[in-house]
């Protein structure tokens, strides 16, 4: 019986059963190791009866006195009166399975375990996990999978009994413990002190001992290490094959850069300008550049795009700059206009409401055009570029690998250059797990002159506050942004929706000032007319739903209201908070629940920095949560966990990398296992890593 073959090699695993089994990811005999308990019972101890105490968890050894069945249909139960040499109990058990009375014969010796209750004046059990001696020695009945041991409990399957688990475990593992040979290279495990394979399983799910709590341990660490170790070493190898791509060369002058940077009304940032260094700096190599930006909210992640940019049309190439919405990409060719063309670089917007199409393409293809500015339109197979060199792609989470895929194909004899950007701070843990095979930047601090933004956790009964708090702000001159997170009003949802208030709002509360509606279900035009008459100052107060999350930039605006904010993520009202201090003017963010306020809230109050933000949002929602559903490429990690095991995570990476340089290709024999392990459990992961 091999790791690799079906979970229905193991003795008494039908189709039925498999399928179950299967549906829960115990597929193959491996599954069924990696299948770990999520607790354990301390049975190795058999109390006397008389001294067993109610309200505790007992295993009891006795002879059956008498059974009786009492009741009919659903009211029906089993009673089993048990005796030792000290006394009497009682096992119970409602709607019990038709054959219990025949396993249950009077005289017979049993053993039984659960947590000891008072029924009247008798002391009970019920339902029991038992078994029936067959053997004893000494007067002790001998130990078995489920008795006179510490035994493991695990998550069941609809419908599999504990004792059906444990038997598939320990059948996989007497098959295969013999001959079980480690991945692991021994000079890392050793180095690591990590045990072996087989003795991590053997302990993980029989152990001699009670575990440490939560499933930490020697053990946990070396199945979890293994993980993440075979997940770096995909990702590192991943990494190396993109950077066989040949990309253009770029010169980067001095000339270019402070170019650019001197038509800016601020300057750059430590973060900003360390970012830039190392996108130069992967400019000028011959290989592909692959880099993901990592920018707080209004961190100036833009200017180093458009930077790169500038640095590549001075050097005779193209550069294209793609983002996910038509607002977005009308806000940042205004933005390059303004910073691209007093250098004499020509730029365009390509969205499908753009006019004259034929005339662009033409000058796109044949070069006048120096930097393109799109949504996905840009990879439709009409545009095509004279000498494509970068590929900046803004919020890359809203799109998915083939469609970044056919952006790069632009690029005629080379491949560009690619620069990814989001405004979702990650994790630095959970950024080495989906964002492996890519470079990182980090830009953490904001621009210098930008006004602190004021948040407060308001509830219910302070809405006139909340108004009135509005109405300053309008009457200042100032503008407001009222998030609500629904369209429209739900039947299955008690929330108020963005349409229902904008209307209440525009007659009752707010009639003296001018609203404007604004949602996803929209056309284009009419959301870019909303938003161009709220960056000119034409409408006060925004009525929006989470649709202006990213990317709409109003110095003006300087208070945002988000309604229900406890039905949103950390990290998504980091970002919508991030729409107001964006000026020099001191800005507030109020968030409006229900009379409950969830703690987790609270983290809003304390801090601005959207990475610490992240960080809680990952702790409190888990990785999956947090990214979300569009991230389908996380893998599942079935004993690591990313923010129980980062600093291990930091380690595997490490260690992957290491084993990597000494041994490029993974050739050596005492890495052929790990390999095999790469191309196998990890390789069709890795390849929808950052798939959105």
């Amino acid at each position: 019986m091999s790791l690799e073959e079906s979970i229905q090699t193991i003795k008494g695993v039908g189709p039925k059963l498999g399928k179950i089994l299967s549906d829960r990811g115990i597929a193959t005999v491996e599954d069924a190791l990696y299948f770990l308990p999520r607790a354990y019972q301390d049975r190795s101890k058999i109390t006397p009866i008389r001294q067993v105490m109610v309200g505790t968890d007992v295993t009891i050894f006795g002879r059956i006195r008498k059974v009786s069945e009492i009741g009919f249909g659903r009211s029906k139960r089993v009673n089993a009166e048990v005796e030792d040499a000290s006394g009497r109990l009682k096992l119970v058990w409602f709607n019990a399975y038709p054959s219990l009375m025949k396993e249950l014969t009077e005289g017979a010796e049993i053993l039984a375990f659960g947590t000891a209750t008072l029924f009247g004046a008798v002391i009970q059990i019920v339902h029991p996990e038992f078994e029936i001696v067959e053997e004893q020695i000494d007067g002790k009945p001998v130990t078995s999978q489920h008795f006179g041991r510490v035994v493991p409990i695990y998550t069941e399957p609809e419908g599999v009994h504990q004792k059906v688990l444990r038997k598939i475990t320990a059948q996989a593992l007497e098959a295969n413990l013999q001959t079980m040979e480690d991945p692991l290279p021994i000079a890392l495990r050793n180095r690591l002190k990590l045990p072996t394979l087989g003795e991590s399983f053997v302990n993980l799910h029989f152990p001699k001992k009670m575990p440490a709590e939560n499933l930490t341990g020697p053990e946990v660490t070396r199945l979890a290490f293994e993980e993440f170790f075979v997940l770096q070493l995909g990702l590192a190898l991943k990494k190396r094959e993109r950077e066989a791509d040949v990309a253009p060369a770029i010169n980067v002058t001095v000339e270019s850069v402070s170019g650019f940077k001197k038509n800016l009304p601020f300057e750059f940032t430590g973060d900003q300008q360390s970012a830039l260094s190392e996108i130069l700096e992967d400019l000028r190599k011959p290989q592909a550049m692959r880099r993901l930006v990592q920018g707080d909210v209004g961190s100036g992640k833009t200017a180093v795009a458009l930077a790169a940019l500038a640095v590549v049309a001075k050097d005779g190439y193209q550069g294209a700059f793609m983002a996910p919405t038509e607002v977005l990409a009308i806000q940042h060719f205004a933005t390059a206009q303004k910073y691209l063309e007093p250098m004499g670089i020509k730029c365009a917007l390509l969205t499908h409401s753009t006019p004259d199409k034929p005339e662009l393409f033409n000058q796109v293809r044949t070069g006048k055009i120096q930097v393109l500015i799109g949504t996905h339109a840009l990879f439709q197979q009409t545009v095509e570029f004279e000498g494509l060199a970068l590929a900046v792609v803004d919020e890359q989470h809203r799109f998915g690998v083939a469609q970044r895929a056919e952006l790069l194909k632009k690029g005629k004899s080379t491949s560009p250059h690619l620069l990814m950007m989001t405004a979702t701070p990650i994790p630095r843990t959970l950024a080495l797990t989906v964002y492996g095979d890519l470079d990182i930047s980090w830009i953490r601090e904001k621009p210098k002159g930008r006004a602190p933004i004021q948040t407060r956790v308001m509830r219910e009964r302070d809405r006139i506050k909340v108004y009135d708090q509005i109405r300053r702000t309008l009457t200042a001159g100032q503008q407001a942004y009222l998030i609500y997170p629904l369209v429209e009003n739900s039947d299955k949802l008690d929330l108020r929706s963005s349409t229902d208030m904008y209307e209440r709002l525009r007659r009752e509360v707010f009639p003296d000032f001018k609203l404007g509606l604004l949602h996803g279900r929209m056309k284009s035009e009419q959301k870019e007319e909303i938003l161009n008459r709220f960056k000119s100052g034409e409408i006060q107060l925004l009525i929006s739903t989470t649709v202006i999350e990213v990317g709409i930039d109003v110095p003006n605006a300087t208070l945002m209201v988000i309604e229900h904010p406890e039905r949103l993520g950390l990290s998504q009202l980091h970002q919508l908070r991030g729409r107001v201090g964006r000026g020099s003017t001191v800005s507030h963010c109020v968030l409006l629940c229900d009379e409950f306020v969830t703690q987790r809230l609270r983290i809003m109050e304390k801090t601005e920095d959207g990475f610490e933000i992240a960080e809680e949002d990952m702790r409190l929602r888990g990785p999956g949560e947090f990214l979300g559903t569009r991230q389908s490429g996380l893998p599942g990690f079935r004993v690591g966990h990313i923010v129980r095991d980062a600093a291990l995570l930091r380690i595997a990476r490490d260690e992957a990398q290491a084993l990597l340089k000494a041994d490029p290709n993974l050739e050596a024999p005492e890495n052929a296992l790990i390999k095999k392990m790469v191309l196998t459990r990890w390789k069709d992961k890795i390849e929808r890593l950052g798939d959105g």
